[in-house]
């Protein structure tokens, strides 16, 4: 895995370092544009688990209808530099992510003796999490980071911009939420971050990620995948964090377009 993590960051650094050498006849000054673009993904949006152990962490849209507040995760970036030309460019960004997965199995943890993290469905029959969509009940990580996105854009004709790239995210807090019924009583249980920790969540991950923007709707379809799993290698379930998105942008997607030589001469 960890070899996997070095070839997937050595490709993507590649990658960029090349796309800078794209040009076009038409389009071959490179130019440099700072604080252009704020890329956001909307709460239009699916996160979810793969592995072998995601059977276990089945993420699930029951009880999305139970609080306002509560709804759906947010992960947005602005990038900091975009350097290339107005088909081809880099960026190089900074971003908050505040992602949810919900997870069907209403699932309880523990640890081992090894310090590894033991997992099972909540075997307290009392407990009533109502799996409805409008239900009380739900079982939700719920993580908070910083992340820094590196991203080829590549224009597809004046309808579409490609982009891919890599990301590295720094967790500042995991947590886990439980609600569930006693009877006519709510209950609610919240393993907070420093306690959450206990469990090994993986605290620095790299990832990738790819999107296809439309200019002429202002919005776009992301995919987003973590290479580092979730948990700790060997501490705990086999699992990686994936998302699918709808995205936009508060600001144009390409570079600014070159000056007219007449009203450059002019000022």
């Amino acid at each position: 895995m960890k070899q996997l993590k070095k070839i997937s960051i050595l490709l993507i650094i590649a990658l960029c370092i090349t796309s800078i050498g794209f040009q076009t006849s038409a389009q071959s000054k490179i130019s440099a544009h700072y604080f252009g673009v704020m890329r956001l993904e909307s709460q239009a949006s699916y996160d979810f688990f793969v592995g072998p152990d995601a059977g276990d962490f089945k993420t699930s849209i029951k009880g999305f209808g139970s609080g306002v507040l509560d709804f759906f995760g947010v992960r947005g970036s602005c990038d900091i530099i975009d350097i290339g030309t107005e088909k081809y460019y880099l960026s190089i960004g900074a971003g908050v992510a505040i992602l949810k997965y919900r997870l069907a199995n209403n699932l309880v943890f523990g640890q081992s003796e090894e310090n590894g993290v033991t997992w099972m469905t909540d075997p307290d029959i009392t407990h009533n999490y109502v799996n409805t969509f409008f239900g009380y009940g739900k079982s939700k990580i719920i993580t908070t980071s910083l992340y820094f996105p590196v991203d080829i854009n590549i224009a597809l004709g004046k309808s579409a911009f490609f982009s891919i790239g890599g990301y590295f995210d720094v967790n500042l807090s995991a947590r886990y939420k439980m609600k569930y019924l006693i009877g006519e009583d709510k209950i609610k249980e919240i393993i907070r971050s420093d306690e959450f920790r206990k469990f090994n969540p993986s605290t620095t991950k790299f990832g990738v990620n790819a999107t296809l923007f439309i200019p002429k709707l202002g919005y776009g379809l992301s995919a987003t995948y973590s290479l580092t799993p979730f948990f700790k290698p060997g501490m705990g379930p086999d699992i990686h964090e994936a998302r699918i998105s709808a995205t936009y942008n508060l600001h144009p997607w390409n570079l600014p377009k070159k000056k007219n030589k007449d009203t450059e001469s002019s000022n």
